[in-house]
């Protein structure tokens, strides 16, 4: 069940470009900032504690989570790997910037940070089990199981971009046939440059596939059966029904998810596509907000 916030909360989420920040007063994300990201460790947590002071506005600050790319310690304290973040690398930024603030301060994989936002106050909300993906530069993904997120033992539970799709695609991982390397928006957009000699902006690109055009429609079959592929690998394992999609591909759902649910009911035995939710997520690029904000 969603817990109830009674006084304010702040949630950081935290990329390397821009780092977007907000004040949380019960369900409501109340006031928001955003600055760019210093590719520093001691300039980038003196950003962001003097960004949370401005929202705290005086008040008192009972703790800061922050979402970010990367793998967290098991304490989640500590970023472990983040290829945008190498700046934070082994540093303890949760202690670090609790020294700043006085107050706890909570680190999280910002898949799962936004999936934890959606389950609490978003279209996942009193949805006790659902798998969240993004469809953005890449494809990240976090597994809710009873209302928080599951990180596994090592804390990468939620991989579903590295899935094995069965296409001959190089990933950025270095591997051939992820999901990420097929479906991401970015992915599609290369799929039109590439198949249809036509480079399009995805919006413009699924434009034109609602319009009737058999070459951009062609786009959204081939990435929309890859991604049900991957989301049947997720269901025979776990029988998750629910997935919430977001990231910039998100609006595209409605051209993927017939060819994804075509998938599930194939190779998903004992169930049917009528099994299966796979919708659009709520909150759009403030789930990871929501989700920090609540961490503890």
């Amino acid at each position: 069940m969603p817990d109830s916030i009674t006084q304010p909360r702040f949630g950081v989420d935290l990329g390397g470009t821009a780092i977007k920040l907000g004040r949380v007063e019960g369900d409501q994300l109340v006031k928001r900032l955003e600055i760019d990201t210093p590719h520093d460790g001691e300039l980038c947590l003196n950003a962001i504690a003097d960004a949370v002071r401005e929202l705290a506005a005086g008040d008192s600050i009972p703790s800061v989570g922050i979402g970010l790319p990367g793998v967290i310690d098991l304490d989640r304290s500590r970023v472990m790997e983040a290829p945008n973040l190498e700046f934070l690398g082994n540093l303890p930024a949760a202690d670090m910037l609790s020294e700043r603030l006085g107050c706890p301060v909570f680190l999280e994989n910002d898949a799962n940070a936004a999936a934890f936002g959606e389950a609490q106050v978003g279209a996942g909300r009193g949805v006790p089990d659902f798998l969240f993906l993004t469809l953005g530069t890449g494809v990240g993904g976090g597994v809710i199981l009873n209302g928080h997120p599951f990180h596994g033992p090592g804390g990468m539970a939620g991989e579903i971009g590295h899935l094995t799709t069965g296409h001959d695609r190089q990933c950025g991982c270095g591997t051939v046939g992820c999901l990420e390397a097929i479906a991401s928006a970015r992915a599609m957009e290369t799929l039109a440059a590439q198949d249809l000699g036509r480079p399009l902006p995805l919006k413009e690109l699924a434009t034109a596939a609602r319009e009737g055009d058999k070459d951009a429609l062609s786009v959204f079959r081939t990435s929309g059966l890859a991604l049900g592929i991957a989301l049947a690998q997720v269901a025979l394992l776990l029988d998750l029904r629910i997935f919430l999609v977001g990231g910039g591909g998100a609006p595209t759902l409605d051209l993927l998810a017939p060819h994804a649910l075509e998938e599930l009911e194939k190779r998903c035995f004992g169930r049917t596509a009528q099994d299966f939710k796979l919708s659009e997520a709520s909150l759009g690029n403030d789930a990871g907000i929501h989700g920090a904000a609540r961490l503890s």
